[in-house]
């Protein structure tokens, strides 16, 4: 009897199982050495895509575990998208949806990875302008992002080494700016939780004041007043808020 003619799918879908993992056994009819040729330029783009994006989480880990990471990536993931960003998006997700060990190991990696990814996404990320009333201030002039970390990974490079790691809770606000470069800046406690409101929606003066009367009770009108006008000046400072013509309380 002869053999059934095996299908398309069938032969596709031995290919792409081998192109993951090259230690299924090899269909007779594929030559090893150009399946190989196949995998090493599959395997190469997606690591140089990864290790694009992740270049401080990359310098970490010890090599060894960081190249297996890509390989499990590689091998059991399902990438939909060519593209590097979505690619190092759905490694960092892949690890997450694992549960992966490599973040009990490293209680901080999660979060480098996010940060490093949303430097891409801000890079690459289309920001319309706010449309803004001339009449009104505390309007943020741009989208931004305000994000709270256990550990700095905002502050760490590629020369961070695992003995300078502490664990240091902290806000950030991140944006975009003019010249289309990220900037990143530290804030307290309380003008995170007002950046953030202001973020979501328009507020006059009054709202903010009643946000910081309900986070810190114990401050007087005064004190209130102040942690306002500083606000303010930061904002300004930074060109991200709108400041009227008529209101000259904070020169630049």
């Amino acid at each position: 009897m002869e053999a059934k003619p095996v299908s398309f799918h069938t032969t596709q879908r031995q290919f792409c199982d081998w192109i993951r993992d090259p230690e299924l056994e090899l269909p007779q009819n594929f030559a090893i050495d150009r399946m190989q040729i196949y995998r090493d330029l599959l395997f190469n783009n997606v690591c140089s895509f990864i290790n694009l994006v992740f270049p401080v989480a990359r310098s970490m880990l010890p090599e060894r575990q960081w190249q297996q990471l890509l390989i499990e990536f590689f091998q059991k993931s399902q990438c939909h998208s060519p593209f590097y960003n979505d690619i190092s998006l759905q490694f960092r997700e892949y690890l997450n949806e694992q549960q992966h060990f490599v973040f009990k190991q490293y209680p901080w990696l999660a979060e480098l990875l996010q940060y490093e990814w949303l430097e891409l996404y801000l890079d690459t990320v289309e920001i319309k302008s706010p449309i803004l009333a001339q009449e009104q201030d505390w309007q943020l002039t741009t989208q931004l992002w305000v994000l709270v970390y256990q550990y700095p990974v905002y502050d760490w490079t590629t020369t961070m080494t695992l003995e300078q790691i502490e664990r240091v809770p902290s806000a950030i606000m991140v944006w975009r700016d003019a010249l289309d470069q990220v900037c990143v800046e530290a804030l307290s406690p309380l003008f995170a939780v007002l950046i953030e409101q202001l973020s979501q929606k328009r507020l006059v003066q009054q709202d903010l004041h009643d946000v910081i009367q309900s986070f810190l009770p114990e401050l007087s009108e005064q004190e209130i007043q102040i942690q306002i006008y500083e606000l303010k000046a930061l904002l300004t400072r930074l060109r991200l808020i709108h400041v009227p013509h008529n209101n000259d309380e904070i020169q630049g």
